[in-house]
């Protein structure tokens, strides 16, 4: 099973961060934290770190005796991010993603399960993005649509390409040229998942299941492997924080 969870967040106060990490956090997390000196970042950094320790705790079902401190996000160094919990070593997958405000992850316990998450919020994006990362197929599709669906339809395009990445574990050292977006259905649902046809290299790829949700002012996609795309299930109750 594939458990995903979004969540919008606000800059915490000093008193409420100082209050989390205290609570939630370990003595190397806070460490990590305090390397940040841009507010935003520290917010995205908080804010994400404990929406995966919420999913965490829900999804395996840890007893109340184990705290929130136990859960700790690492990442390998090519970004790669996983989770080690206290006494139980290194478990599951995770994909994780945030963007102006919102977060959105998936996790599995089952880390043979390899799978990908982004999140963009839905803005203009620069010429120089589609000349230099979409292939010309996308960009004549996105030049012909109309005019009120080319930002949806660009960042959807980028999206997808960082969550097919990010399932093979190449994030951006790929060509995203390479890769060919495109939705299956013009008519995109706003309930629940569409789908997406993946190309790479000039071969449809059908081992992979690339899924979109249009949410709120965000783009939402998921890239995993085909035999588990019924697998897929959103997490919506998560455990109350108390400070």
């Amino acid at each position: 099973m594939i458990y995903w969870t979004f969540s919008n967040f606000t800059e915490f106060t000093p008193q409420k961060t100082a209050q989390l990490l205290e609570r939630f956090f370990s003595n190397g997390e806070i460490a990590e934290f305090q390397k940040f000196t841009i507010p935003k970042r520290r917010s995205e950094w908080l804010a994400s770190r404990l929406l995966v320790k919420q999913l965490i705790q829900k999804v395996m079902d840890i007893k109340e005796g184990i705290p929130l401190q136990s859960t700790t996000l690492k990442k390998e160094s090519s970004g790669v991010p996983y989770i080690v919990i206290e006494g139980m070593g290194r478990v599951g997958w995770l994909s994780i993603s945030h963007s102006q405000g919102g977060v959105l992850a998936a996790f599995s316990q089952d880390e043979r399960i390899r799978f990908g998450v982004d999140l963009e919020h839905i803005e203009p994006r620069p010429l120089d993005l589609f000349e230099d990362y979409f292939t010309d197929t996308e960009i004549t599709w996105l030049s012909n649509s109309e005019e009120r669906c080319k930002d949806l339809y660009a960042n959807l395009v980028w999206s997808a390409k960082e969550a097919y990445l990010k399932a093979i574990e190449k994030g951006l050292q790929m060509d995203t040229r390479k890769i060919n977006i495109h939705p299956i259905n013009e008519e995109i649902s706003s309930n629940g998942w569409n789908a997406l046809s993946l190309n790479v290299e000039g071969r449809l790829i059908q081992d992979w299941k690339l899924l979109f949700s249009h949410y709120q002012d965000y783009i939402m996609t998921l890239c995993l492997p085909a035999v588990h795309e019924q697998q897929l299930i959103e997490v919506e109750e998560l455990p109350d924080l108390e400070v």
